[in-house]
């Protein structure tokens, strides 16, 4: 679930009625006997971190203001896990929460409806609405779509390569991000699950042995030596087409590690299990045809079955266009897939570092050196015009184009087209 915090004005009011609001969720937490729990535990901690280190800002409002927030922000802490020894305890924490908001007998308070409404339902009621301010309504949209969009079952996502593939760029480019170290570098034997979030809060959480909320780049590209099982798990908001979509991305590990044989079965045994819906094999451009992408396309196509196959034709930029016809390529690469027994293989060729950096670059400052890389390859593409391939071969396919010359980059190099083909089947769409 995304942060719904990061909407609360209490990140914005003065130091003194931000901690105060801390101090009182932290007690309510505490009294039901929540505050061991490692979710509530970590969660908790986020908000400490968010609401004290946020800057504050001219807004100064008395802590009753808050009186209907927190109640929302107590349930999301709570995972929105509603059950009667969960009412139970909310009885509990209710009669300190009406002693702390001097809430009269009699008064209407949200606590118990609020919960109980989430029972059996994922919209808030009239009854409770009309007791509501504005900006409480506005707080209460931010989390039932927070909640509905995690009661979605998850469509998942199995990534698979051989070394050198550009996997774990494929990937970045895929969440927006920079949330995959590439296994080149970091020779890891863990299963990545990538979790797509219901919006845009600015914070990854990571599980991995411990669970960090408000996980920064270095605990997302380095593993915590104290995590003895084989999986990694992480959650972000997706930027791009895909970021309505509830998604589980598992990143397997290259096959061809040459120093850990592990790689291979563990990711031979992730495809056995075939607990995915897409499976996605991304293959170098520039390496077709190596004895071990002969034998691990062999491996896949005996287990795959009737699961739906991608395969992402990577590092399309590495060629010329001018010396070679990258039409070409591309249709080498199908008659070659032909060739190992897939009868019609949807190729989707693209540049995930292209992808990657048009999408980074909308959020934050890129080096000086990926900047004129970003601009070389806006130009590259224009004239690779790769969109023609994807226009004849999967047209029901629409991506609209941008005046914006960096969003366009994103359908130029092949990654807007990928992204919607993805998007066709995880809403069910017509076979391509």
């Amino acid at each position: 679930m995304s942060n719904i915090l990061v909407y609360n004005p209490i990140i914005n009011d003065s130091d003194s009625v931000k901690r105060e609001y801390f101090e009182r969720l932290k007690k309510y937490l505490k009294i039901g006997g929540f505050d061991k729990r490692i979710y509530e535990k970590s969660l908790l901690e986020a908000y400490e971190k968010i609401i004290l280190t946020h800057k504050s800002a001219d807004i100064v409002h008395d802590i009753s203001f808050y009186r209907n927030l927190i109640v929302f922000d107590l349930l999301h802490i709570l995972g929105c896990y509603v059950n009667d020894t969960t009412i139970r305890k909310l009885k509990q924490i209710e009669k300190q929460y009406v002693s702390d908001f001097q809430i009269r007998s009699g008064q209407w308070n949200l606590m118990l409806p609020l919960a109980a409404s989430l029972t059996n339902s994922v919209k808030i009621s009239s009854s409770i609405r009309r007791h509501l301010s504005d900006i409480e309504k506005k707080y209460a949209d931010v989390f039932m779509h927070n909640l509905a969009f995690r009661n979605k079952k998850p469509f998942r996502i199995m990534v698979t390569a051989t070394m050198s593939a550009g996997k774990s760029t494929f990937i970045n480019s895929l969440v927006g991000k920079y949330v995959c170290l590439s296994q080149n570098m970091a020779c890891t034997s863990k299963i990545h699950s990538i979790y797509n979030k219901a919006f845009e809060d600015n914070y990854f959480y990571e599980y991995d042995h411990d669970l960090v909320m408000t996980a920064g780049r270095e605990e997302l590209v380095n593993d915590n030596e104290l995590n003895y099982t084989d999986k990694i798990i992480v959650a972000g908001h997706f930027n791009g087409i895909l970021s309505d979509e509830r998604i589980l991305i598992d990143d397997s590990p290259g096959v061809n590690f040459s120093e850990d044989s592990s790689h291979r079965e563990i990711t031979e045994a992730m495809l056995k299990r075939k607990k995915y819906d897409l499976l996605i094999y991304v293959m170098n451009a520039t390496q077709l045809s190596t004895n071990d992408e002969n034998e691990h396309l062999e491996f896949v196509r005996k287990t795959i079955g009737k699961t739906p196959l991608i395969f992402v034709l990577n590092k399309i930029d590495s060629f010329n266009e001018e010396d070679e016809n990258v039409r070409d390529v591309i249709d080498r690469q199908i008659q070659y897939l032909k060739s190992k027994g897939f009868k019609e293989p949807i190729v989707c060729p693209l540049s995930a570092r292209a992808g990657y950096l048009s999408k980074t670059c909308q959020n934050s400052t890129l080096s000086r050196s990926d900047e004129r890389t970003l601009y070389y390859l806006i130009d590259k593409f224009e004239r690779m015009r790769l969109k023609e391939y994807y226009k004849t071969s999967f047209p029901q396919i629409k991506v609209p184009y941008s005046d914006d010359e960096i969003e366009q980059l994103q359908n130029s190099c092949g990654l807007s087209y990928t992204e919607k083909i993805i998007k066709n089947y995880i809403n069910g769409g017509k076979k391509l």
